[in-house]
């Protein structure tokens, strides 16, 4: 059966909310559609669906790529375009000899505790950290370190902590500064609790993590977006969804990430079932970007990107319950942890560039 120009307008209103069709993209997916319905009757419905899918797909720009071969997007339609757009972004860091990535981490969380009279005291505290990682990781690094002080009371004030002796929540931490070859801070390697594959390792055997991938550790990782999904899966011991974002953000804030290498993950999160776009203008820290999330339990994790540079701005947590134990007095819907991030090329150790 042939679609009416109407139909075709009606179908694609259904569709969910994404750019505005241009003449040529709706010229286009009618032509999809007319031609398919063209073809003789002994065609499958399955057959003629994919055809009327992928004319949809186009015209609402989301990748067809997942029609022809592959497991199928589980994300959400605005998700997958976001993702996709966010996968063809050209923002790249490049380090050179003698230069060194910088990271500069601005971050809210929530502390929480119970003074000696049972009252509860949640408050947002502010940290900020610049590393300087060098083009060659064998030479030192640099990381700075501080709790501002500065603090925004969720529940409680600056009075009640201080007469029921818990001011110490709102005193601001030491600056600390460490440094040494290869993260190897004050020359102990570290992680150091519970030991790590790479305890010993020379710098450039080390494998890393998700959270702290070295080179090796990315180039290791799969290139097709559908087996580095399932390496995701199989690397979350957590198992929760915000867990994955998580260990995608890893990746995606490091300096060792290529453009290739970030539009893969981009990709692969397609396929993560409950990620929704939940802020078309999130604002992390003067940053605009696009937020993703994904519900695990009452919590709500997200990563904000750039869709148009692709880069990754940050993260941010926020209750969709009110707060039990340790939270209790916390409403649903509050922000309880968010980490602005920001990367460029510095040519100096120390000096943050402009």
């Amino acid at each position: 059966m042939m679609w009416t120009d109407s139909e075709l307008d009606q179908a694609l209103a259904d569709q969910p909310a994404g750019p505005a069709f241009s003449p040529e993209a709706r010229a286009r997916a009618l032509a999809a559609i007319r031609a398919a319905s063209a073809e003789p009757r002994r065609r499958s419905g399955r057959a003629w669906w994919l055809a009327a899918a992928a004319s949809v797909a186009v015209a609402t720009g989301v990748s067809a790529t997942f029609l022809s071969g592959g497991p199928a997007p589980q994300a959400s339609a605005a998700a997958v375009q976001r993702l996709e757009q966010a996968s063809s972004g050209s923002a790249e860091v490049t380090v050179g000899p003698g230069q060194y990535f910088y990271l500069s981490i601005h971050s809210w969380g929530l502390d929480a505790v119970q003074t000696k009279s049972g009252k509860y005291l949640d408050v947002m505290q502010e940290n900020v950290s610049d590393l300087w990682i060098p083009a060659n990781r064998s030479d030192v690094w640099l990381m700075r370190s501080q709790d501002s002080g500065r603090h925004t009371w969720i529940v409680g004030n600056d009075e009640l902590a201080k007469a029921e002796g818990d001011g110490w929540i709102l005193e601001p931490g030491k600056p600390t500064e460490r440094q040494g070859p290869c993260a190897d801070w004050d020359g102990h390697q570290i992680p150091t609790l519970g030991g790590s594959p790479d305890d010993g390792k020379p710098c450039d055997q080390r494998i890393g993590n998700w959270y702290e991938p070295t080179p090796r550790f990315i180039a290791e990782l799969p290139t097709d977006p559908a087996k580095l999904y399932d390496r995701l899966r199989a690397d979350n011991k957590q198992g929760g969804k915000g867990d994955m974002l998580k260990m995608a953000a890893g990746v995606l804030s490091s300096g060792d990430a290529s453009r290739e290498v970030r539009s893969t993950v981009y990709r692969a999160l397609m396929l993560m079932p409950g990620l929704d776009v939940t802020d078309n203008a999130a604002n992390l820290d003067g940053q605009r970007g696009v937020a993703l999330g994904a519900v695990d339990g009452t919590l709500r994790q997200e990563i904000v990107i750039d869709p148009d540079s692709g880069s990754y701005i940050g993260n941010r947590s926020t209750t969709l319950a009110a707060g039990t134990e340790a939270w209790q007095g916390v409403p649903a819907g509050t922000v309880v942890e968010f980490t602005s991030v920001r990367t460029a090329v510095a040519t100096k150790i120390g000096v943050a560039p402009r």
